[in-house]
Order: structure tokens, then sequence, then C-alpha cells
């Protein structure tokens, strides 16, 4: 274990675009006219820890040819400072291709592209006095004597682990890849692939399978815009592999009745707007920051680019084509192309792990290993049971990972989290109770302090700060678990149950039960990083 002295005044969990967007926006204060003045973060005195070896951004979806879906202009600083040197436009100048991309007519960049410009921006503020830990995972957050937080890392590599101290925080977890169920159970697995993995996994996968010369049979679970990319890819190189005397199958499934197209449309759109930001985390109440997430959901999850609906639909109307031809020729030869079937109102029953497919390769007379799938439809609960060479899970991201390491560190403990703190509510700090003279800090009989992260039970409005034991067996008997409250502040910051714990917690990509579907997105990183550090600028002395 090694022990670093210096005391930061900002310690930043990852370095993804959220907190390469917290980082330029200090680089600007650093630059701005009031430079030099009292109070704010110290050059050189701010850290980011960053797992992997060098900056990455979504390396399983760099997909040939595939477009973001946001237009440039929504990148780490325009929205909040069009001037920024690290823009969108500051990238295409300095390397030279702001007229060739204007000559393109598109205000969406390749993916690819836009990786590039996140690289070059995350060389760029390193070379402003950033610095970066690459190559070191965060293992826990403890509390310290002197009310800092101290971060413990591990090197991935050698496996040493490094405590740091900090008197700021921000957790900008990203997204943990997101299995069905019964598919985790047989995971990690050579033949399961989640789509966060697929473009660095995908040749290896193939190669494996390639040697059999007999048709392969893959499953894609999820409906979302991965699983589509996910399909096309994996037709486009199936296409090209041998596969015996019958073509390669690719079968989508998925639990609603078809792709779904998203909606990005102006009006629809504004839903990402910062100035939405702040009517959603101003809303009355919870249940009315649901209803506006649940009416917008078809702007994020499960749809499709139309684009790529359109694409998809036109391989499979090749297919029908194909069909028809070959029936009215009598033609036998088998078809070059994969084959694309999409199995629609189909949920995952059951996974088992196969060592060897009933079909052998006749050739060598050797069998693959593969994956037993047993689906249910969810109208008729009819089930079905298919064999696949591999499965691709395009099923999303859990975004929870925060919550379980402020739970399981005594830091927990200052916000009203413990390791049974479950279900636990992100709430806006504009619903802190008050006390009866209009204070945040109730001092009645029944509670001599405020904790806002007291466990409260819905239906009960003056609930005890600990229920007994047989009141929270009667509630969960009821369904009605406790629900601890964790509250936020519009600028992202964590409230603690005591003015006394000091340092200050950001969560960054990780609110959107707060702040609306704009949260785990790219399109407010620069507004949301600018209100972040404008907050920790005014809270450091």
């Amino acid at each position: 274990m090694e022990a670093q002295d210096p005391l930061f005044d900002l310690i930043g969990l990852g370095f993804g675009p959220a907190n390469l967007a917290i980082a330029g926006a200090i680089v600007e204060k650093w630059e701005g006219p009031s430079a030099g003045g009292d109070g704010g973060i110290s050059a050189h005195k701010v850290l980011f820890i960053e797992k992997q070896p060098e900056f990455q951004w979504h390396p399983g979806m760099l997909l040939p040819n595939t477009r973001m879906q946001i237009s440039f202009l929504k990148d780490l600083a325009t929205l909040r400072s069009p001037q920024s040197p690290l823009t969108f436009l500051s990238y295409l100048h300095a390397e030279g291709r702001l007229l060739p991309f204007i000559n393109r007519g598109s205000f969406t960049p390749t993916r690819r592209e836009y990786f590039d410009y996140l690289s070059w921006a995350a060389r760029t503020v390193e070379s402003k006095g950033i610095k970066v830990q690459y190559g070191e995972e965060v293992v826990s957050i403890r509390g310290s004597e002197d009310n800092t937080v101290e971060v413990h890392s591990r090197d991935v590599k050698t496996g040493t682990i490094v405590i740091r101290r900090t008197r700021n925080l921000v957790i900008s977890p990203g997204g943990n890849p997101k299995l069905p169920p019964n598919i985790s159970l047989l995971y990690p697995h050579p033949r399961i692939l989640h789509s966060s993995r697929y473009a660095t996994s995908v040749d290896q996968l193939l190669g494996t399978l390639s040697p059999a010369n007999r048709p392969l049979r893959i499953a894609v679970i999820g409906s979302g815009q991965s699983a589509a990319e996910v399909t096309l890819d994996l037709h486009s190189r199936l296409s090209s592999m041998p596969g015996g005397d019958r073509p390669h199958a690719i079968d989508m499934i998925f639990r609603n009745g078809s792709l779904k197209p998203s909606d990005d449309s102006p009006f629809s759109n504004e839903i990402f707007d910062p100035d939405t930001t702040e009517v959603i985390y101003n809303l009355p109440t919870q249940s009315d920051r649901e209803n506006i997430l649940k009416e917008y959901n078809n702007t994020n999850y499960s749809v499709v680019n139309p684009r790529t609906i359109d694409a998809m639909y036109e391989v499979m109307y090749d297919q029908k084509l194909d069909d028809a031809i070959a029936r009215r020729k009598g033609d036998k030869a088998t078809p070059s192309a994969a084959r694309i079937t999409m199995h629609p109102h189909m949920t995952l029953y059951f996974a088992d792990d196969l060592p060897q497919l009933a079909e052998t390769d006749s050739a060598t007379e050797t069998s693959q290993e593969g994956i037993r799938l047993t689906l249910q439809n969810v109208f008729s609960q009819a089930q079905s049971t298919r064999d696949y060479d591999a499965v691709v899970c395009a099923t999303g991201y859990d975004r929870t990972s925060w919550l379980r390491m402020l739970t399981s560190s005594d830091i927990g403990k200052h916000f009203g989290l413990n390791l049974s703190s479950d279900p636990v509510q992100l709430v806006p700090s504009t619903e802190i109770p008050k006390g009866p003279d209009g204070s945040l800090f109730d001092a009645s009989e029944e509670e001599a302090t405020w904790r806002p992260a007291s466990p409260i039970t819905p239906a009960s409005p003056s609930p005890p700060s600990t229920p007994t034991s047989s009141a929270l067996s009667q509630s969960r008997m009821l369904g009605q678990l406790p629900i601890t409250k964790l509250y936020i502040t519009r600028e992202y910051c964590l409230v603690p149950n005591s003015p006394q714990f000091k340092p200050r917690i950001y969560l960054q990509g990780c609110t959107e039960a707060t702040h609306g579907l704009s949260e785990s997105l790219l399109s407010i990183l620069g507004v949301r990083a600018g209100l972040v550090v404008d907050d920790l600028w005014k809270n450091s002395q």
C-alpha cells in the first residue's frame, strides 16, 4: 500500500466525457480574467483517476460508418462558452479539417471522429495542468479525520493500493454493462458479449467460430440503437464467411412488437435542453418528474435512429427478394448473405450453457460450444428453445455503482446511507423537509436534528427516523419498503445531513431521476460542467 501525502482540491473518479468537460471548465477558470484571485481550485491540485490505460470512449461500439445522433455543437464547451478552446470547431481548426468538415454538409460527425475529438481534448487539458492518473481503478472512498475524503485506488498492473486525500470529489462512474438475469448467471462466458465490448471482441469471437465451416447462429438481445447496429454489423461480417449448405442466421430477440424509431424532432429534442433540466428539477413532486421521463422515453430508450431502421428494413427486404427469385428459378444454391430474423414479443425465460451443439461439423466431426436460450411469448406464454453459437446482449447499462460505493463507505453515514439502505431515492434539495420555523433543521422533540436521508414510508407522513423491526416487516409485507431519500442540489452536489461534513461530493451522469433524460447523454456536458465548477469555486476557500 502506498500513501501519497499531497492534499488535492479536487479528485474526479473516472475520466470519460463528463469529467473531461469538468476538466475543461476548470482550465477555463484558470485562464479566465479572474485567474489568480482568491478562492477557487488551485492549479496542480486537481487529479482524475481512470481505470483505462488511456482515454477511451465506448471502444466497443466504434463501428464503421456509425454517426453521432447529436449536433457537433453539443460538445464539451460550446453551449457554455462558444469561445472556449475546447470546442469541436477548435478541434477541427487545430487538426486542419475545418473547411473539409463544412463541405460535408452535415452537423453530425462520425462516432470515430467524435472519439478523436474527445481524445484531443483530453490531451489538451493535460497540457494545461490537469493531472490524469490512468491505469488505476478506484476501489473505495473513506472519511478522514481532517474532514477530507480518502480515495483508495488500485494499480491495474501491479495491484498496489494508492491512497490520496481530497477536499472535493466528483463521481462520474459511467455505466456498467447490464445483462439479463438469466444470462448474467453464465457470465463471463467466451460466447457471450455485451454490446459495450462488441467492436473490440467480435473479431476474436468469429475467429473461433469460422473454422467450423457451417452455418452459425447468433442471437442479439435488445431493441435499441446498439442492438440494431450490432445486428447490421454481424450481417456484414457473416455474409463474407463461408457457411456450408445454409446461410448464417442472426436472431434479434426483444419484448416490443417491432423496432421503434427515436423521436428526434425539434420540439421533442428540447427535452435535452439545459433550460428543461431546470424545469424538471424544480417540478413539485417526484411523480411529476417520473411522468416527464415516461413521456419522453422514446427519445432515448429502446429506440432506433430512423436511418438505421431504414437500413435494417432494406436488408430484410432484400432477403424476401432473394427468396422470391430463387423460388421462381428453382435455384437451390445457398444464399451468400446472412439472414436476419426478428423475434418480437419475446422475453428470455432461461439460458443454459451448452457444451456441445446438437449439430456437428460434418467435415471435421467437431462440435462447437454454445448457449441454449428458452424464449417466452409475452402474450401467449408459449415457450420455445433455440441453440446459438454466440449471444450479444445490447441491454443497456447499470448506473448505480456510485451508490454502492457510498453505502459501503463510512462517508455514507453523513448522508443517511448504509449497507441496508434499499431502496434509495435521489431527490432535489428543494424538497428537504423544513422545521416549524421554516429552517432546514427540524428541532422538534421527535427528531432533534435534521436527517434528510432518513427512511420514510410513503404511507406515514411522520415516521420515526429508524423504523422498528415490526414496522419494517409490516411495510415489506405491504410492498412499501422504507425509502432512503438522498438529496442533491441543482449543481449536482449531494447534501449531507449535517453541516459538519465539509467535503463536497458531486455526481455526474447518474441523476436522471432529478435532472432529466439528458443526464447520461452528451447533450449538456458543457453547461453541466460549468455549473459544477462554478459551485466548486464559490464554495472553495
